[in-house]
């Protein structure tokens, strides 16, 4: 659609070059859009993008696709017409950039939003909320020769939240989360909408339902409290995200996971690194584990630093 219009107003101003014009292979070869210096970090992406046009009436050039956050994979796309000023005779490159991203997987049930940064182009945290592979328009420029950072920062979009005013609420709790070392008093209604287990463990006949309680005996209340944060106010804490990683697993929270995920990958370091992997396998975290290996990868975190931390003496 936006391609169709912006031929419109093309023709309207200015007249195609010549169809009948032969062009060779290594021509159209040359040109083309690379992507380079590209770095993966987590839920964010940073690279260069470059665009070669060279004399060729009409032609659409697209870089090779990136995934982000092993959720969604992100591409561009560049559209040039060349045009011709029936005054002053000059050739013009019109270029139209666009951009998509698109989920990988087709169970996935996150919504995404997809915040786009690239000084050159005069794009500074546009928003795109669009994830079923939508192209798009970002920047238009009459320019032979293309190139720009880009920043691209992908965040799950937050379920709406109405649990808010209830956080401090004492009256109105009936349901009791019991930790190896003490207690968190939530709403009922609070955890059966965020969790599918918990759902069916309160609506159902359990112990639970009829006692008003939960024994979570293997988690600490300080990680209770930080689930109960989160389901009523969205927010994570600065430590102990493992655990309530693996809280999120367990009752199939998938948006708190993805999150979480993406918290701890921020904060990899060569230090922390393989303890990480450690962890993602002996929990069968695999989307930690793919996180992880994206950022060694991506060699945001190199493993030549992971093997001198090793072999550091204790």
């Amino acid at each position: 659609m936006f391609v169709h219009g912006a031929k419109r107003r093309i023709l309207s101003r200015w007249k195609l070059l010549p169809r009948h014009h032969k062009f060779t292979a290594s021509r159209l070869k040359d040109s083309r859009i690379d992507i380079t210096d590209v770095v993966i970090n987590g839920n964010k992406l940073t690279a260069k993008v470059s665009v070669t046009n060279h004399h060729i009436p009409y032609v659409t050039k697209l870089c090779r696709e990136q995934v982000i956050g092993g959720v969604v994979s992100f591409q561009i796309k560049v559209v040039t017409a060349i045009t011709s000023d029936e005054h002053s005779r000059m050739t013009v490159y019109n270029n139209l950039v666009f951009v998509k991203f698109v989920k990988r997987r087709q169970n996935d049930e996150l919504n995404y939003v997809m915040k786009l940064t690239s000084p050159e182009l005069n794009v500074e945290d546009q928003r795109f909320t669009s994830d079923d592979g939508t192209w798009h328009l970002i920047n238009e420029s009459r320019r032979q020769q293309l190139a720009f950072d880009i920043t691209v920062l992908l965040e799950v979009v937050p379920r709406v939240n109405s649990f808010a005013c209830l956080y401090d609420d004492e009256e109105l709790t009936d349901f009791e989360m019991r930790g190896m070392d003490g207690s968190v008093h939530v709403h009922r209604a609070v955890l059966a909408a965020a969790s599918p287990v918990l759902r069916r463990m309160l609506g159902g006949v359990w112990r639970e339902t009829a006692e008003g309680c939960a024994d979570m005996s293997s988690t600490t209340r300080a990680t209770l409290q930080d689930l109960k944060n989160y389901l009523y106010l969205r927010t994570l804490p600065d430590t102990g995200v493992e655990e309530l990683l693996l809280l999120s697993a367990c009752y199939m929270m998938p948006e708190l996971e993805k999150r979480c995920v993406d918290k701890l990958v921020s904060n990899l370091t060569p230090q922390n690194t393989v303890e990480m992997i450690e962890f993602a396998a002996k929990n069968k975290m695999t989307q930690l584990m793919l996180a992880v290996l994206d950022c060694v990868q991506s060699s945001i975190v190199r493993v030549a630093d992971m093997r001198d931390y090793l072999q550091q003496p204790e």
